[in-house]
Order: structure tokens, then sequence, then C-alpha cells
């Protein structure tokens, strides 16, 4: 049967530990000289275990006299690292080597074994659009090669794994594509910091099923950052 309930928790105080929790596990599991998690980048763990501090900070800041202005940045501080952790999650923790007993102990859902058939993807994940939205934010709009007038993610599919990078130049060979994201949905908000302004964003996608297998390359497209 499929899972119901939501995994993140969610009142404040249980989200504090459950998130302490997850971070402080994914750490010792992929630490050390003989690291058992070895998929996932250890630029997204030290991003993880920022957002959690970052959480906490703000969390704690409830637990004394506070004012409207902690609960408020209390609140963002929520908003941004449920995203993230959510997008962590399916990207890294939903298939192997990531075990159902591991994910027991992370206090998250165990895999669904009735979607246990579904195949490597074979069908390419098209970016149709990328548009710019201000802020160094850009939009990317995404569909399954077989159905161009649907955004919908086709079954049994995470997302598409968006990789992409920013420079001087338009790049165009996919392993110069170091940074990725999960797009669980079209249209896509890829927010990029101001060392990115006017440089050339490239960006193409796969689709990654529920075991995180990944499908064929789309085309590269290309936008200027503003």
């Amino acid at each position: 049967m499929p899972h119901t309930r939501d995994f993140v928790p969610a009142r404040d105080a249980e989200f504090d530990g459950w998130l302490a929790n997850l971070t402080g596990y994914v750490e010792a599991k992929s630490g050390g000289a003989s690291p058992l998690w070895t998929h996932i980048p250890a630029d997204k763990i030290t991003a993880l275990k920022g957002q959690n501090a970052e959480w906490h900070a703000a969390f704690a800041k409830m637990l004394g006299p506070h004012t409207s202005v902690d609960t408020e940045a209390k609140n963002e501080a929520r908003r941004a690292v449920e995203a993230f952790v959510r997008q962590f999650v399916a990207q890294y923790l939903k298939f192997d080597p990531v075990t159902n007993e591991d994910r027991t102990a992370m206090h998250l859902h165990n895999r669904d074994n009735t979607h246990s058939s579904i195949g490597k993807p074979t069908t390419r994940a098209l970016i149709s659009e990328l548009k710019g939205l201000g802020g160094f934010r850009t939009e990317v709009r995404f569909h399954d090669e077989t159905t161009p007038g649907s955004h919908a993610i086709p079954y049994g599919m995470n997302g598409a794994l968006l990789n992409f990078a920013f420079g001087a130049e338009k790049i165009t060979d996919y392993e110069l594509l170091k940074n990725t994201m999960l797009m669980t949905r079209s249209p896509f908000t890829l927010p990029l910091g101001p060392d990115a302004e006017g440089a050339f964003l490239s960006c193409a996608a796969r689709w990654q099923n529920e075991k995180g297998e990944l499908g064929p390359w789309g085309e590269v497209l290309h936008i200027v950052v503003g």
C-alpha cells in the first residue's frame, strides 16, 4: 500500500529532533575512511549539515523570549530546510545502497515494493524552456519526450535530475554539468547566487526512477543569468 502520511513531522519540536537524527545518520554512514554510502556528494552532505544548523539556531530562539521577527525567521528557515531535505531524501535516500533498515532508523518511509517492477528509464526528459525570473533565478520547464503536451512526471519516476553549470562559455559536455538538483514538478525554479550574474547557464536533465536509476540525457539548453 502507498503511504498516505507525510514523513516530515508537522510540529517544529518533533521536526527539530527528526532532522538532527537524519543529518547525524547520513554523516555517520558517509564519513570516515571507508564510507558505506559513496553515492552522496560531499558538498550535499555539507549543505545538509548547514541547513540543520541554520534551522536549529532559528528554532532555538522560540524556546525563550522572542519577537515576531524571530518567529518569521524561524518559519522562513523551516520552509527552506524542508524544501531542501525533501529533495535530498528523494535524490539520495530512497534507493540502494540505503536499506529499509536505514530508512526506518531515519524515520523515513520504506520503499513501496509495488513499484519494484519499474525498470530503468528509457525515454528522455526534455527541457522545453529556460526563462529568467530575475534575482538570479531561472524557471525550468520540462516534459517527457513521448508526451510533449504534458508536464506530468512519468509513473515510477522520482523526478527529473537536472545537471547544470554556469560560466563564461556555453557547456555542451554532459560530464562538465557537475551541479545537480532533483526537479519533482514542472515548472521548476532554479536559484543561483550573484556570482552567476551574466554567465551562461547550461542545463540538461534525465529521468530518475524510484531505485535511483537514470535515463538517457536530453539536449543541453543555455540561458544568460540575469
